[in-house]
């Protein structure tokens, strides 16, 4: 298998080769400077550090190849059909969900979870939905950056700063200000309806 050019023997050996992919997959977690992890964990998106932000390595292209030679070796291609990609990955999902579901609603948050169990937990589901999320695109020929970019534009569009800051209603109730019908009506109200979604 190839491997990545960092400091940790290729990514710790490809992280165990995805550490046996679902189920303890955490391939998230080691940087490409030296293997440190970034984020302390104990603020929402600040910490004592600064703001949080990712490794830059492993990149979706990474994992999607990680997980593709993965399925390869074992001979999986044939159970990775994109429905059933898409109910792994809703299994995981379930799974995320469990883990928030009985916590008090005043809890602030997994920041304040217990560092040794919660925390390792949650780092595995998230990356087991990920994994699966790559998979789900790769199979359907999705190219995840360049969607993301163009659902960010779409956003932009459908929310600007100034009537959406502040307010979770969808683009469809919010003001509009002194515009005219046909201008709410316009390029970005085509483009948000496109979607049939509010922003994420």
């Amino acid at each position: 298998m190839q491997r990545f050019g960092d400091k940790n023997g290729g990514l710790r050996a490809e992280r165990g080769a995805l550490q046996c992919f679902v189920g303890s997959s955490s391939v998230g977690d080691v940087s490409a400077e030296g293997g440190e992890k970034r984020g302390d964990g104990k603020g929402e998106g600040t910490g004592a550090s600064g703001p949080f932000s990712f490794s830059r390595e492993p990149t979706l292209e990474d994992i999607r190849r990680l997980h593709a030679e993965f399925a390869a070796e074992r001979d999986w291609d044939q159970f990775h059909k994109p429905r059933n990609l898409l109910l792994a990955l809703v299994g995981e999902v379930g799974k995320l969900v469990e883990l928030f579901q009985w916590k008090p609603d005043e809890e602030l948050g997994p920041q304040t979870w217990a560092p040794t169990k919660e925390q390792a937990v949650l780092q595995e589901e998230l990356s087991d939905v990920l994994i699966y999320l790559v998979a789900l695109a790769a199979r359907c020929h999705v190219d995840l950056p360049q969607a993301v970019l163009s659902k960010m534009d779409t956003n932009l569009q459908c929310y600007p700063a100034h009537l959406s800051c502040g307010s979770a209603r969808k683009y469809t109730d919010l003001p509009h200000g002194a515009i005219s019908e046909d201008q709410a009506m316009g390029t970005a109200d085509l483009a948000c309806e496109s979607t049939g979604q509010t922003s994420t």
